[in-house]
């Protein structure tokens, strides 16, 4: 597994690459805890290039998003493919995580840079 962090506007993004499974849960942990140390209000893990998930990397997750609403943040999991997507639903875990695909999380987080730009710039 490979962790690569970014952001978009003021949301933190946490890229999760390859496979998630019980040899990687404690380097996750180690990065999300991390992140939230400055309490981000959203938190964002980018699952585009994930290409396996086992219950360990599931836990992991579940245990990031209850870390996550202790400190009154929210957790949103982007651009799960298929297959992924569907270990979520099938566990109804959909229920739960608050899932976006790209185009929704970039409709909604990524294009929002332009308000903060005007703000900078004094413009309303």
């Amino acid at each position: 597994m490979e962790i690569k962090l970014n952001s978009a506007g003021k949301v933190k993004i946490i890229e999760v690459i390859g496979k998630f499974d019980i040899e990687n849960t404690e380097e996750f942990e180690v990065v999300f805890n991390k992140q939230i140390e400055s309490k981000p209000s959203i938190l964002a893990i980018d699952l585009n290039k994930l290409d396996y998930i086992d219950s360990s990397g599931i836990g992991c997750l579940i245990k990031s998003l209850n870390n996550i609403k202790n400190q009154k943040g929210s957790l949103i999991l982007v651009g799960l493919k298929p297959m992924i997507l569907n270990v979520f639903k099938l566990a109804k875990l959909d229920l739960f995580f608050q899932i976006m695909t790209n185009e929704d999380f970039k409709n909604k987080f990524v294009n929002d840079d332009d308000s903060d730009i005007n703000e900078l710039l004094g413009k309303k």
